[in-house]
């Protein structure tokens, strides 16, 4: 039997409903009921919740901002020898898509005049040396204005971005795209891929609440109106954020977004999987992300999600390592969240070994013939 994750009951979940409605993210209901084909195959892969193997096919891959996120260099670092795509653009979302995913997790912010866009960094830096403006500081005008423009006749204003050393560093990609709205998002990329939504606050978590309401019911309204029965879930870091999502559209799964203690917050609700699953169960949410190391420590997390009925998903570097995302697939875990769409969803659907040296050189072939 194939079951899905898609638009959910209006009315919320209980605990008992989560685990006799078993649903799980498929693309066949997005498809029309027809199996999902893996890349570079003419093979159907059907994805069913079949369990009883331990390589279970149910793996959902979602492309990190599409094709995976970008990252300026620190001093003397040694660039990827993999062709880079302008993250959170239609033309990464479409790769992803086109490479196999099945889901695409972006960022969402909303600027001054009330319009989502698809941007990650607290902070948009247009300046070297400058600390940058938020978001929600910016008109649209002001953010289409930056970086990598439609209009070949118009040159935007110079993105920079801090390295991981914090050295601040100019961010150009091989393959450039202009920056999208949410509305772009809906409008242009391919109907059979669906959205991770991450609603994005500052990680401070000093937003109030007033700021909370505002970003989170113009990203509802873009969703009402132009989802178009595209599948899609909701996810944030902000404790309170996912609370208030599921109160005011209770039709998408609402997912809570946890480095699970490899970085510590204020907020203890932020710092474990055990205080995701309380957040869970408070806000009776569907399931929770976890950073990957996390939960790669500690296995027996694993068993605390699925005994409340809850999705785990993970994102994080190491699940651009194939071991690694077959040993997360055995665990039963429902989801991950990559940078290496291409690779790890071979991996996944167990077209290639974890690892293998022709990985790098199909997603780099996929990049060139674009």
């Amino acid at each position: 039997m194939l079951i899905f994750l898609c638009a959910v009951a209006e009315a919320p979940f209980s605990l008992e409903e989560r685990q006799s409605q078993g649903l799980v993210l498929d693309m066949a209901h997005q498809m029309g009921g027809f199996p999902f084909i893996a890349p570079e195959t003419s093979v159907p892969v059907s994805i069913t919740d079949d369990r009883t193997d331990a390589a279970s096919s149910m793996l959902v891959v979602v492309g990190h901002r599409g094709c995976g996120k970008n990252r300026i260099l620190p001093q003397g670092g040694i660039p990827e020898a993999r062709s880079s795509i302008r993250e959170n653009t239609i033309t990464s979302f479409n790769l992803a898509a086109r490479n196999g995913a099945q889901f695409v997790e972006f960022d969402v912010q909303v600027t001054k005049d009330g319009v989502p866009i698809i941007f990650h960094d607290d902070v948009i830096i247009t300046d070297e040396g400058l600390p940058g403006r938020h978001i929600g500081d910016l008109t649209l005008e002001e953010f289409r204005a930056i970086g990598p423009q439609s209009d070949a006749s118009k040159v935007g204003q110079v993105l920079y971005r801090k390295a991981a050393d914090g050295t601040i560093g100019l961010w150009t990609e091989d393959v450039e795209d202009p920056m999208c709205t949410l509305k772009e998002a809906f409008t242009e990329v391919q109907p059979s891929v669906g959205f991770n939504i991450e609603v994005k606050f500052d990680d401070d978590g000093n937003t109030s609440e007033e700021e909370l309401h505002r970003v989170i019911d113009a990203v509802l309204e873009d969703v009402r109106q132009f989802a178009n029965g595209r599948m899609i879930y909701f996810s944030s870091f902000h404790p309170d954020a996912v609370q208030i999502i599921r109160k005011k559209m209770s039709k998408y799964p609402v997912f809570f977004l946890t480095d699970g203690g490899s970085h510590m917050y204020t907020d203890p609700r932020r710092n474990s999987i055990e205080a995701a699953i309380e957040v869970c169960r408070e806000g009776n949410l569907q399931g929770i992300v976890s950073e990957v190391k996390a939960v790669l420590q500690h296995p027996a997390s694993v068993a605390l999600v699925k005994a409340e009925g809850l999705f785990l998903f993970t994102y994080g570097e190491l699940n651009n390592v194939g071991e690694a995302v077959l040993k997360q697939q055995n665990w039963g875990i429902d989801g991950v969240i990559v940078d290496h769409v291409l690779e790890m969803v071979r991996v996944a659907r167990h077209m290639e070994e974890p690892a293998s040296p022709s990985s790098a050189s199909l997603a780099r072939r996929s990049v060139s013939e674009m």
